[in-house]
């Protein structure tokens, strides 16, 4: 079977018929995303280093160091279509260095499990549901067979985070301090996903995979309240303090 690359449309003809402005609004926007996806491939690899330390199974040390692998790809894939919307050749993706949050006052298995809450379990399960509905959205080739690579592979690095706080390597201990933490990880990761795209049109471009601002609010705080508050009470720990910030949310 071929590499999922190698099944994308590249010479889509919905990409010309864009306007000359749309197509550069998308070609700025994908190299955004490979940007993105190189710093969360970059996140994996020093969350792989932490859990090593504290403690993990063998099988989700194997499943973060597929996530850098695939977010590696994810990256060139982005940077592959930016350059199709361009029309012209795009520079190699660069990041500046990348570092996990301290959360100051945490113990190394606290610290290690806050993170794999907000990496895995908070921002990868709503990338999951965001892509699911992009996914919905498209009626272009090209973004239908990008989103639908992205998103197969997305749902599993969520997947990690949960297995890993559901293990025998995460303590009832620390499970009973995630959920004092809860709030906070919300309130600094999901309104990053509200953050309004200037090379974009507010209605977003639907048929190309990019949902509207309005509808990126709804598709992420429904993932919020319908997968990870629930997620988070099916591993141990305390929604309470998720729920009331959602509520404040959608007041």
């Amino acid at each position: 079977m071929s590499p999922p690359s190698r099944r994308i449309p590249w010479d889509d003809p919905a990409v010309s018929a864009l306007t000359p402005e749309l197509r550069a609004g998308l070609a700025t926007y994908w190299e955004a995303r490979a940007r993105s996806e190189l710093r969360v491939s970059e996140a994996f690899r020093l969350l792989g280093e932490e859990l090593a330390v504290v403690g993990v199974s063998a099988v989700v040390r194997d499943m973060i160091d597929r996530a850098v692998t695939d977010e590696v790809r994810h990256a060139e894939l982005c940077r592959t279509l930016a350059a199709t919307y361009a029309g012209r050749a795009v520079a190699p993706t660069r990041v500046t260095p990348v570092s996990l949050p301290p959360f100051e006052g945490a113990t190394p298995e606290l610290r290690a499990a806050l993170h794999v809450l907000a990496l895995s379990c908070v921002n990868e399960t709503i990338a999951s549901s965001w892509l699911a509905r992009c996914l919905q959205i498209s009626r272009a080739p090209l973004a239908r067979a990008v989103n639908r690579v992205h998103l197969r592979e997305e749902v599993g690095h969520a997947r990690l985070g949960w297995a890993h706080l559901a293990s025998r390597n995460v303590t009832m201990q620390v499970r009973d301090k995630l959920g004092k933490w809860l709030r906070r990880i919300l309130t600094a990761n999901v309104p990053l996903w509200f953050t309004p795209d200037a090379s974009l049109p507010e209605e977003g471009v639907p048929h190309h995979g990019v949902p509207s601002r309005s509808e990126t609010r709804r598709v992420v705080l429904d993932a919020v309240r319908d997968v990870v508050l629930p997620g988070v009470a099916e591993v141990g720990v305390d929604p309470r303090s998720g729920h009331a910030w959602l509520a404040d949310q959608e007041r």
